[in-house]
């Protein structure tokens, strides 16, 4: 199997993986609005439209790796890697749930699996393995906070148009515990949006540094 042919059928399972996430975390819900409103589902989603895309180019057979693909792909990179990381390490161990549904539910266990582990995995690994390294640019991150960032935006916002949320372990109104300023305080919620900004910076800064050590290695070679 050539590069280009193994590049596609990774692309497309990496499709199949996003797709499958998506769908039995919707199919388990009970509110189909709710769970599209989780940042988990939306970087998951976003992530689809933008593989999918690849994949057409790929099997297009056209060129399409310029500048922008760098800046998309990293963006995505750090949005998935964001919900995996987020989830693992701050929200599972209080036994946080999208939903209120338990887990004997039907694939609960399969749908969180490929939402917040396996997708993340496939989307960064896509980048490890065939794209070309040293394209990430040094300004990039500060782009790339702005994706994850507008989340909070979008969190107040639905929330102020009378929207809800139906999680274990979570906040009713805001999702995620961290952003309930009715539970924790605005200064709670200021102090955990910086901290959360600089992690992601910090994650993206060595995305940018594995980036430009793969390259410059390569480029010596």
């Amino acid at each position: 199997m050539t590069r280009k042919k193994f590049s596609l059928c990774y692309k497309s399972f990496t499709v199949a993986s996003l797709l499958i996430g998506i769908v039995l975390n919707l199919w388990n819900t009970r509110s189909i609005v709710a769970m599209l409103s989780y940042y988990t589902l939306q970087s998951n989603i976003i992530c689809l439209i933008v593989f999918l895309i690849f994949e057409i180019q790929e099997i297009k057979q056209k060129e399409y790796k310029n500048e922008i693909y760098y800046l998309v792909k990293g963006g995505i990179i750090i949005m998935i890697v964001i919900t995996a990381v987020v989830y693992r390490f701050a929200l599972a161990p209080g036994g946080f749930e999208m939903t209120s549904l338990k887990q004997s539910v039907s694939n609960k266990i399969v749908a969180n699996f490929l939402v917040h582990t396996l997708s993340p995995i496939l989307v960064l690994f896509d980048y490890i393995l065939f794209d070309e390294k040293g394209k990430f640019k040094k300004y990039y991150p500060m782009i790339w906070i702005f994706i994850p960032l507008q989340y909070v935006i979008y969190v107040y916002t639905y929330s102020a148009s009378g929207g809800e949320f139906y999680s274990i372990g979570g906040s009713r109104k805001y999702a995620y515990p961290f952003l309930d300023y009715e539970m924790i305080g605005y200064n709670g919620v200021i102090v955990s949006i910086l901290f959360f900004a600089i992690a992601i910076l910090i994650i993206s800064y060595i995305l940018i540094l594995y980036d430009n050590l793969r390259g410059k290695k390569k480029r010596a070679s």
